[in-house]
Order: C-alpha cells, then sequence, then structure tokens
C-alpha cells in the first residue's frame, strides 16, 4: 500500500484502443495475448491524496484501471474525489457512462472539463443522461488556471489536437516536491513551448504514440498526427541528460515497436537517454 502521498499512480499507458488492441492479428499483439502480463490499458493517471483519489481521464478499461487502484491503495470507487477529462477521443472519456445506470450508478461524482468538453457532454447521449440523473457533476475548468486539490494542485494546458468534438488539454500536477506534465494527445509540438515545460517540471509524461512515421500498414498517418517519439527525441536531443531523464513516453499504439524489447527500435531507444512509462509506475510528489 502506498505510504506517501500525494503521488501520482499510472493506471494505462497504451493508445485508447489498448495493448493489445481488439480486431489486430498482427504479430504485435499476438505476442503480448500470448504473454498477457505485457498489457497495457488505455492512458490514464490516478493522484493519490491521503484519504481519497483523482482521475485523469476515464477510459473503457476503467474497472481494470480501479482494481489496480484498489491494490496498490485500498481506495475503492468510493473514494473517487473526481475525474479530470483531456478532451474528446475514445479512450479519455468512454468510461463515463460506467457511472451510470446500468452499472455503478454513482451519485454526484465530479467531472472536471473544459468549455467544449463541457457542451459535447451535456448535449449528447448517454453522457446527457448521467447528469440529469445526478450521476456525474461537470465542473467547469479554465485554460492555465489551477484547480487547488489539498496538497496539490492540476492546470490545465491547451494543446492541438484534432479537436473535432471538444478542445483539448494536457495536465500540470503540482504536489509538495514534484510536479508532473502530463500530455498524452497532441498533434505535434509547434505552438507550445515544450522544452521549458520540462524544465519547468520533474517528470513530463508526453506522447510516444508512434514510434516513426512507417508503422501504419493500412492507415494513413497524415490522418492521425502524433509527433512521433523518433521526432521528439530529435527535437529534445539539445536537452542536457537530467532533462532527457525526465521525459517517459507514454500513449503507445499497439503497433510501436518499443514495446517489443526485443526489436531494433527498443534497443536504439534504450540508449538514449529518455524513458517508456509503464502501467503501475508510482511518482511521489
Amino acid at each position: 500500500m502506498i505510504r506517501e502521498t500525494p503521488s501520482v499512480l499510472v493506471v494505462g499507458t497504451a493508445q485508447d484502443g489498448g495493448y493489445p488492441q481488439i480486431g489486430c492479428p498482427a504479430v504485435c499483439c499476438e505476442r503480448v495475448r500470448r504473454n498477457p502480463e505485457n498489457r497495457r490499458l488505455p492512458a490514464s493517471l490516478a493522484l493519490i491524496m491521503e484519504d481519497s483519489f483523482y482521475m485523469i481521464d476515464c477510459t473503457p478499461s476503467l474497472g481494470e484501471q480501479l482494481l489496480r487502484i484498489e491494490k496498490t491503495t485500498g481506495f475503492t470507487m468510493d473514494d473517487c474525489a473526481g475525474i479530470f477529462l483531456t478532451h474528446a477521443h475514445y479512450g479519455h472519456y468512454i468510461g463515463l457512462p460506467l457511472l451510470g445506470l446500468e452499472v455503478m450508478h454513482r451519485q454526484g461524482i465530479p467531472v472536471y472539463v473544459m468549455p467544449q468538453m463541457e457542451s459535447f457532454l451535456r448535449n449528447n447521449a448517454p453522457f446527457s443522461q448521467l447528469i440529469s440523473l445526478g450521476n456525474i457533476q461537470l465542473l467547469s475548468l479554465s485554460e492555465n488556471i489551477p484547480v487547488p486539490l489539498g496538497a496539490i494542485s492540476i492546470t490545465p494546458l491547451p494543446v492541438q489536437h484534432r479537436n473535432e468534438f471538444s478542445e483539448t488539454v494536457g495536465f500540470s500536477i503540482k504536489g509538495k516536491e514534484k510536479s508532473i506534465l502530463y500530455i498524452p494527445d497532441i498533434d505535434s509540438w509547434e505552438g507550445i513551448d515544450i522544452c521549458q515545460l520540462i524544465k519547468e517540471h520533474e517528470v513530463a509524461l508526453l506522447d510516444g504514440t508512434f514510434y516513426d512515421r512507417k508503422e501504419l500498414k493500412n492507415r494513413k498517418i497524415s490522418k492521425i498526427p502524433h509527433p512521433t517519439i523518433r521526432e521528439s527525441m530529435d527535437k529534445f536531443a539539445a536537452l542536457n541528460s537530467g532533462e532527457k531523464r525526465k521525459i517517459h513516453f507514454t500513449h503507445l499504439n499497439h503497433t510501436n515497436p518499443l514495446l517489443d524489447a526485443n526489436s531494433e527500435a527498443y534497443n536504439h531507444f534504450s540508449s538514449s537517454g529518455f524513458n517508456l512509462t509503464v502501467d503501475g509506475l508510482l511518482i511521489h510528489i
């Protein structure tokens, strides 16, 4: 059980479909089906407080992630003080209906949202039903305005990411001793001073969806923009070794060769000075 709070528990590091991804017959996913201990859940964090926890994003694997939180902390859903949402892409909010009438039927769970995300939830079923039945209570966020949560604060940072249904944010999480930068989804590092943000935080959990632009065989990667890990490593090459060690790539697509510790890409990456985030990583802040 966690003895030091506040802490951040990483409860998922995969892209929205998890790893292995449903419907993928390729070697990348068959490999982990044969070795399920290497599974990864969709990207999400739990902010562990002294007597409660908050979640960042509400994934389709919410049930498994709550089990990990309970195993690690002893907390159950009864101890959830709220959920912060980054944006309206499948893997980041689609777990919300699990809080509703057909499953847990919780009452009054605070869900912290940006303005477009709030409008999207209020005007689309089944999320509108969660609101009308009182399962969730929407609380408004404003970009770059900190939300105090006792021993920590969390600040939404606007980023560009295919905003079809809502805006997208990352979060700056500041604790008593450390601060964490969390940006699981972004189109590119252009338009954001990412190197300065890395310098201002002790840990940076950053979008690592794709390793390079060659790994998708049957889809156009240009339709799913993300900075590749190779591009990010080039951009961050000028950082000193201490700054590089802060960076942990997350939100890994099932095609990402870094998921295979025997791959050439992994061998190259492992000597680069950067890190891969793993499910279950615990960071005291």
